[in-house]
């Protein structure tokens, strides 16, 4: 029998607890933890779920549960990953990157979504059976480029709202902040990554080296997309230096 701590809206513990299968009561929430992973090529970490996994299995997902009471988010983030992933995060480099509240009928629940920089290879992850049948990194773009597999992860309640800043995390990762030569010879520095205001694209933000120095924006897609040269060569669009 799993015990749950009860909170209210605000994230406060109210002292009471529910025991895990029955209704949340009315204007009480339970929490759960999401873990989002990035390693140093800016892949993320997503796990398939077991084939009998009840609710929603066989699909691919992230690593995350239930917070059982006496349990902070942080412990909770711990023992989900530990149990079923067989890793331990690495909460010196993690950051809790949102917040967010689910409300339904029986179900309300507080998500918070953590964003750890971590490197563990697939090889060395001990998955737990009955919960994770499979895992892999993979880069955040080429989960919304399949159709199946963006579908999928869309059924997490979370998903949407904490994608873009997955993007953007990743891209900074694979954009360092830094000077960088252009292919047709100007050099520029890098001087931060942000979103776009309305599509939530990554975009980089960036100084020209030469003239006035005006700044710049380009779609952090564009950045390191190789260029062919008149003569066939394949070259960086931008090379950092």
């Amino acid at each position: 029998m799993e015990i749950w701590d009860l909170y209210d809206k605000d994230g406060n513990l109210t002292g009471k607890t529910m025991i895990r299968g029955n209704p949340v009561p009315d204007e009480l929430y339970h929490l759960v933890v999401h873990m989002l992973f990035l390693n140093c090529r800016g892949e993320t970490l997503l796990q398939r779920r077991a084939k009998d996994k009840n609710p929603m299995p066989d699909i691919w997902s992230v690593t995350g549960g239930s917070a059982v009471a006496g349990e902070d988010s942080a412990t909770a983030a711990v023992r989900e990953t530990e149990e079923e992933m067989g890793f331990k995060p690495d909460m010196e480099n993690a950051r809790l990157l949102m917040k967010l509240r689910t409300e339904r009928p029986g179900k309300n629940f507080l998500r918070d979504v953590w964003l750890i920089h971590q490197d563990v290879p697939i090889e060395a992850m001990r998955w737990q059976p009955e919960e994770v049948q499979d895992g892999m990194w993979i880069l955040p773009e080429k989960i919304k480029a399949d159709p199946a597999l963006w579908k999928q992860l869309t059924e997490l309640y979370f998903w949407k709202e904490a994608y873009p800043y997955l993007c953007l995390e990743s891209m900074r990762i694979r954009i360092p902040k830094g000077t960088y030569r252009h292919y047709k010879g100007n050099r520029y520095e890098v001087l931060d990554l942000a979103l776009h205001s309305e599509t939530l694209e990554p975009m980089v933000v960036y100084r020209a080296l030469y003239g006035q120095g005006e700044v710049w924006t380009r779609p952090a897609s564009m950045w390191n997309e190789p260029v062919t040269l008149p003569d066939g060569q394949t070259v960086p669009r931008f090379r950092v230096e």
